[in-house]
């Protein structure tokens, strides 16, 4: 008997999630057990009271749960759940498809949002993982390695379809994926003087940066507005600047790479210099 219990708990708990209450969910499985039932012993056996037992029976034989085979006194049978199910299935379908024509509609009517907050590290995990796979030309990032790690299969997979992954890091990382610039630091000591932040860049079209704190009040910013791409591509570029110096290492042309789509300043102001002196 509590194995029955419990099966009709589970019932009634998903059939409310689909939208019935618990008394229809009760009322059909007292059905399935035996039918067909008047609404007198359907409310004896399912604990529906009398009083309403007939409005869940209107309501089921609506939505095509149940059939009234007779009507003097009226008996019930309930849609097999095989059928329940197939019924189930097409108006839920039926259902996306208009709630997915209408929301298309309403995205063509609205302003575009090219910028919106991340909350939550989950989702700044789960974001930066899909900008990743997205990507068809280029990914490149500055990251510690705690998220580095998290997002290593993503980066594996980019590297492997020929994406340039390009990561910097003040942060030691452990296994290098596509082309790392780091500068070693132990992640434990650098913690003490900054929180966990990460940039990251694909296509040079979109922007991922914040904040990386393992905590759901974390918020990072995610862009598709060229002047964001572009401040977050100088601040890698700058950061990669100040690696090579320190370390005497030639970067020019990871520089290069990453500022072919910003305006060329220094080109121009050499241009104008030229200039002034003829």
């Amino acid at each position: 008997m509590a194995i029955e219990l419990g099966l009709e708990e589970r019932v009634v708990m998903a059939m409310k999630q689909l939208g019935f209450t618990a008394s229809d969910a009760r009322t059909y499985f007292s059905l399935l057990k035996s039918n067909p039932a008047t609404g007198y012993e359907l409310a004896a056996n399912s604990g529906v009271p009398r009083s309403a037992i007939y409005n869940v029976l209107n309501r089921l034989e609506s939505r095509g749960l149940v059939t009234a085979i007779q009507r003097k006194p009226a008996r019930y049978m309930p849609l097999s759940p095989e059928r329940l199910f197939e019924l189930i299935e097409s108006r839920f379908t039926r259902n996306l498809e208009d709630l997915k024509t209408s929301l298309e509609s309403l995205e063509q009517q609205s302003p575009e949002l090219r910028t919106w907050t991340i909350q939550g590290y989950p989702a700044l995990l789960d974001r930066a993982c899909k900008m990743i796979k997205n990507a068809r030309q280029s990914v490149h990032l500055s990251i510690w390695q705690r998220e580095f790690g998290q997002l290593a299969d993503a980066l594996r997979q980019a590297v492997e379809s020929e994406i340039d992954v390009l990561t910097f890091s003040f942060t030691k990382i452990e296994k290098e994926i596509g082309q790392v610039l780091s500068y070693g630091i132990d992640e434990t000591d650098l913690e003490k003087y900054w929180p966990h932040k990460l940039i990251l860049i694909a296509d040079r079209k979109s922007v991922l940066v914040g904040q990386a704190q393992e905590s759901e009040e974390n918020h990072t910013l995610m862009s598709e507005e060229s002047v964001l791409v572009e401040m977050a591509i100088s601040n890698l570029v700058l950061d990669i600047t100040l690696f090579g110096q320190r370390r005497e290492i030639d970067t020019s042309e990871v520089i290069t790479g990453l500022t072919a789509y910003l305006a060329p300043v220094e080109e121009m102001v050499n241009g104008k210099l030229d200039k002034r002196k003829t």
